[in-house]
């Protein structure tokens, strides 16, 4: 036995010096060396673990007159799996981005049809030109991203096969989001080369192949080494995965020297670039480079990449920054290095020898290389992001097709960690200099706008998903749609409320443990689990469960506190939903001190200083309430849950004992909702209308994640100042105006339903509705009804109107209205189709009803953007409200006071108003908007010219508008200042007769047609005031009208009408 052990220790010996001595720096490949700490065999997940390795040799030229990759791959695969092969897969990323992919057709189930470039649109994404496996050519089928080969012999087990393929890759500009692109960079052409190789797919133990095809989101490959030369024009700057071999022959020190990002550190941003190397047409540079540990390969190359360099120990990090960018990407490198040494502390050492961050237009990670964008300090999240995946996605090669969390999740934490433990609690930003938005800027948390905002703004909708789903499962979404964003968001949360049950110390280790257990391996959800449980040794399925598989949400509540005499105190805890968590409390006495508590929900105790108390195990619907006893000497002042803040609970306004509210004035600055308080904000309001004069007020408005009891109310003083001269009745004014809205969701009686409530008293109407609505997640399809009730009291306040003689005063006009809309996408655009019935209502004195049809579409013909507008209605009853009846030009009374512009006079001269034998010069969009009969009382004549009735209003009616915008066809001059210039038509017929089957041919008044040309401007640059709502101001010519006044009865005339917002 001492023999056999000593020829077998031998031979190890033996075999060990045989090897090359592993170094990933250089060839030969050590990959599979017995001394590389990170391959797979040697640091086994668990006994039965196997995965196969890869060795890539390919060279490629990227020829930058064509746009083509040229390339020549030779591929060794080692199948250590358990089973034969009688053949394989590969995919072929690029061939997604092209008519007829599964991507395209995705595109147009989510109503997108997109422009392709030529090569697209010629089906050239990554063409195989020969394929050879172990020197036999190979038959192949091809079905889109997915290449089958099959294997002229078979691949037995823990055998090897030889792949040598030619092939060609196509870059390419189209609409479909790439990550493979080429774009214009000062007159030069900047390449990202990823995924541009045939790649073989990965057979690993839980699926086989994995033959995904590519839908623009994420991918999987084999770990194993590179070696690849990269042929490009000599005046390029590349940087690549691995370990430049060549670096003197490509990058002497003399010209990175002159490259080097501190020359140009006072470079004016986007000015032309300075030439380094020039450009000689034929003549190359070849970089050459090596990797190990590593399961795909990607490249940048632009000739303006300036380059900075910062160290962390051993491990390099390299910033590639187009020059017109270098100002604001000094300190790229030098973050990276902090990024790198911030992850590998606290979660496991960087295993490569380098990292790139890219100024390329991107945000996407690639072992070794990131391609990003923007410029310091907004970049940081950024680039801690994309860096945070090198282990995520990296070193840890999780199946990210299959499940996204366990790279995009992770990465995503890590974001929010590395942020703070560099820059702090709050983001770093750019001080404004905007004085006002300076003085009224607040900081922004790191955690909350890396992770916790997103989560719960839709977790308090009840609108989070399932994050442990397919990544193309999310509802058929395109990017980051239908919930995906959740695979971000919502795992980011995750981790820390696991950081929170476990305590931080418990938690790391157990992180570093999963790190450690499978880097340069392949792990699936239940491996992480697996390792977390198996590390801390507690039972966290039912964290897991809840978190990965199920859509609970965290929400707890303090709902009582009662004082039990002799200083001890009766907490009672109410968890509303179904996710149970161990409770962090703290007790603020009225004396100041504080006293922290923590209830354990089983029968593991985390590390901590607070006093524990018996444990809560209740879950789902079991033991939902919970009391504490507590002795609280100088009485209770306030009880908050996690004063930490690192729960994730979806309805925080109940997780203090007092009331959590914040106010502050609204600067209508752009802000993240607190997810932590309601908010009440106040700002001062001054608004003008002739009758009123100048409005002084004060406008309030609040609510909770802008989904629960929101409310905006403004209450004004009415001056008379500067109102109008000859009004009659100067004295009758209101002296008072408000207004109040009210909503709030009823998502726990039945999902995305809502109650809203308005009263008001405004222009001298008095208006109060009372509504419930419920649509689907997407909001494609809304269903509402309301109740409500118009009441203009005296005749003083038709004084307000622009039309005083269309309103009914002392009368109240109570209604029920139903509506239905319905908003849809289809290949060339998208579209909204509104059904509504309007009913006379108890206590109203007039008697009415309708029913009404509106169609819009919105469509792309090339350059042209076509709108179009159909209308119907079917009215009937004996005595209608003149403000609600349907107007043959546009708006009807009522509707005009839904526009803050158009509910009062003062905006308009009064000569540009009013109906008469003529049209006017005022358009409000609405009606049957046939616009070019503005003011037109259109008069109706029997055959012996007796007038027999007006048309410009009816209860009954049809119409079709169409607007073409050839806009992009005009001159720049034209276009520079956002004019939108556009052709118009309208069409249409009404009738005041009460209409049934007998009477449908006669009914209507004559077939009314307006045609001309439009021009708009929207004004949307108020500034850093993003909140205040853009305005559109409109001139339409009607030039041919095929009905036109007596007065001037010329079918084609030059005519204007001036209106605020589009027609429609």
């Amino acid at each position: 036995m001492k023999q056999i052990l000593s020829v077998l220790l031998l031979l190890c010996v033996i075999f060990t010096y045989a090897q090359e001595q592993y170094n990933p720096l250089v060839k030969p490949n050590t990959y599979r060396n017995t001394d590389n700490p990170n391959y797979w065999k040697n640091k086994m997940p668990h006994n039965a673990y196997w995965q196969q390795d890869v060795h890539y040799r390919i060279t490629a030229n990227i020829d930058e007159t064509t746009d083509i990759i040229s390339g020549d791959e030779t591929l060794t695969y080692w199948n250590n799996s358990v089973d034969d092969m009688d053949f394989v897969y590969f995919h072929l990323y690029q061939n997604a981005f092209q008519p007829d992919s599964y991507l395209d057709n995705l595109q147009n189930e989510n109503g997108n049809s997109p422009r392709y470039g030529k090569y697209e649109t010629e089906k050239l994404g990554t063409v195989i030109e020969d394929i050879f496996v172990n020197g036999q050519k190979a038959r192949m089928v091809l079905d889109n991203t997915i290449l089958k080969v099959y294997l002229p012999n078979t691949l037995n087990t823990k055998g090897t096969v030889t792949f040598k393929i030619k092939f060609k890759t196509y870059f390419d500009q189209g609409e479909v989001r790439r990550r493979m692109k080429v774009y214009d960079a000062w007159e030069n052409k900047h390449y990202n080369g990823v995924h541009w190789y045939p790649r073989i797919s990965v057979y690993d133990a839980k699926f086989g192949w994995t033959t995904d095809q590519h839908l623009g989101r994420e991918f999987y490959g084999n770990f194993g080494c590179y070696d690849v030369e990269l042929t490009f024009a000599s005046n390029y700057v590349v940087g690549a995965t691995g370990f430049l071999q060549n670096r003197e022959e490509v990058l002497p020190k003399d010209l990175r020297n002159k490259l080097d990002i501190k020359n140009f550190k006072d470079k004016p941003w986007n000015s032309p670039p300075s030439v380094i190397t020039e450009y000689k047409k034929g003549e190359t540079k070849t970089w050459k480079y090596h990797a190990e540990n590593v399961h795909d390969f990607a490249f940048t190359a632009d000739p303006t990449y300036r380059i900075g360099e910062a160290w962390w120990e051993d491990k390099v990090c390299y910033s590639l920054v187009q020059e017109p960018h270098a100002s604001r990407w000094q300190n790229a490198a030098e973050y990276a290095a902090k990024v790198i040494q911030v992850f590998s502390e606290d979660f496991g050492r960087y295993v490569y020898h380098k990292v790139i961050v890219a100024d390329a237009r991107s945000g996407m990670e690639y072992p070794m290389i990131t391609l990003d964008g923007g410029s310091d300090p907004g970049y940081r999240g950024l680039l801690a992001h994309e860096i945070g995946h090198m282990w995520f996605f990296g070193q840890v090669g999780n199946n990210e097709t299959y499940r996204a969390l366990l790279d995009e999740g992770f990465t995503q934490f890590l974001t929010a960690w590395g942020l703070i433990k560099i820059d702090g609690e709050y983001l770093v930003k750019n001080k404004s200099k905007n004085k006002f938005v300076a003085k009224h800027t607040k900081p922004t948390r790191a955690i909350d706008s890396r992770v916790f905002y997103s989560y719960i703004n839709d977790a308090t909708r009840y609108n989070d998903p399932k994050i442990s789903t397919h990544s193309d499962g999310f509802n058929g979404a395109l990017r980051h749609g239908g919930g995906y964003r959740h695979v971000y968001y919502k795992t980011a949360s995750m981790l820390y409320n696991l950081q929170y049950v476990l305590g931080n110390e418990l938690f790391l280790n157990a992180m570093k443990h999963y790190f450690g257990t499978w880097k340069i391996a392949h792990p699936y959800n239940e491996d992480f689990r697996n390792a977390i449980i198996q590390y801390t040794k507690v039972d966290l399925n039912w964290f897991f469960d809840q978190w990965l598989e199920t859509t609970k949400r965290i929400d707890y509540s303090i709902d009582k506190v009662t004082d039990l005499g002799n200083d001890f105190f009766a907490i009672e805890f109410e968890r509303k939903s179904r996710m149970q968590m161990p409770i962090d409390f703290r007790v603020i006495a009225n004396n100041g001190k504080e006293y922290d508590f923590h209830i354990p929900n089983n029968w593991f105790v985390k590390k901590t200083n607070a006093t524990v108390l018996s444990k809560w195990h209740g879950w789902d619907k079991l033991y939902p309430e919970y009391t504490a006893r507590v002795r609280i000497p100088s009485g209770v002042k306030d009880v908050i849950i996690d004063p930490t803040q690192r729960l994730a609970d979806a309805y925080m306004l109940d997780n203090s004992y007092k009331f959590s509210v914040k106010y502050d004035y609204d600067t209508r600055l752009w802000k993240y909702p607190d997810w932590r308080n309601y908010e009440i904000k106040f700002r001062p309001d001054v608004w003008y209308n002739s009758y009123d004069g100048v409005k002084v007020g004060l406008h309030a408005n609040g609510g909770y994640m802008n989904h629960h009891h929101l409310f905006d109310a403004t209450v004004w003083m009415n001056t008379g100042a500067m109102q109008k001269k000859d009004v009659s009745d100067p004295d009758l004014y209101d002296v008072f105006s408000y207004r109040l809205n009210y909503n709030t969701n009823l998502d726990k009686i039945a999902s995305n339903s809502r109650i809203s409530f308005n009263t008001q008293s405004l222009a001298g109407l008095y208006n109060s509705n009372i509504g419930l609505s419920k649509s689907d997640a997407s909001r494609n399809n809304i269903f509402s009804i309301n109740l409500l009730s118009k009441y203009r009291p005296e005749s003083s306040d038709l004084n307000y109107l622009l039309y005083p003689k269309h309103w009914g005063v002392n009368k109240l006009n109570n209604r029920i209205d139903f509506s239905y809309e319905h908003n849809y996408k289809y290949r060339s655009g998208n579209g909204k189709l509104t059904f509504e019935i309007k009913n006379s209502a108890l206590g109203s004195e007039y008697d009415y009803n309708l029913f009404s049809l509106l169609a819009v579409n919105n469509s792309k013909k090339g350059k042209l953007k076509i709108k179009t507008r159909s209308y119907f209605q079917f009215g009937s009853g004996t005595n209608w409200a003149p403000e609600s009846k349907l107007f043959l030009a546009g708006s009807n009374p009522e509707n005009l006071m839904d526009n803050k512009y158009t509910r009062a006079s003062g905006f308009f001269p009064n000569d540009w108003m009013g109906y008469d034998y003529t049209t006017n010069f005022f358009h409000a969009g609405g009606g049957l908007n046939l616009r070019g009969y503005a003011g037109y009382l259109a008069p109706e004549f029997d055959d012996n010219g007796v007038i027999t009735n007006f048309g410009y209003n009816g209860t009954s009616g049809a119409s079709f508008s169409t607007e073409i915008d050839f806009t992009k066809y005009m001159p720049y001059e034209f276009r520079e200042f956002g004019i939108t210039y556009y052709a118009f038509a309208d069409a249409g017929v009404i009738t005041n007769e009460k209409l049934n089957k007998n009477n449908l041919e006669d009914a209507f008044d004559d077939v009314r047609v307006d045609a001309g040309f439009g021009l708009a401007y929207t004004f949307n640059n108020w500034g850093p005031l993003a909140m205040v709502k853009p305005i559109t101001i409109r001139l339409d010519m009607p030039i041919f009208l095929n009905k036109p006044p007596a007065t001037n009865d010329d079918y084609l005339q030059f005519r204007w009408v001036l209106g605020v917002n589009r027609a429609f």
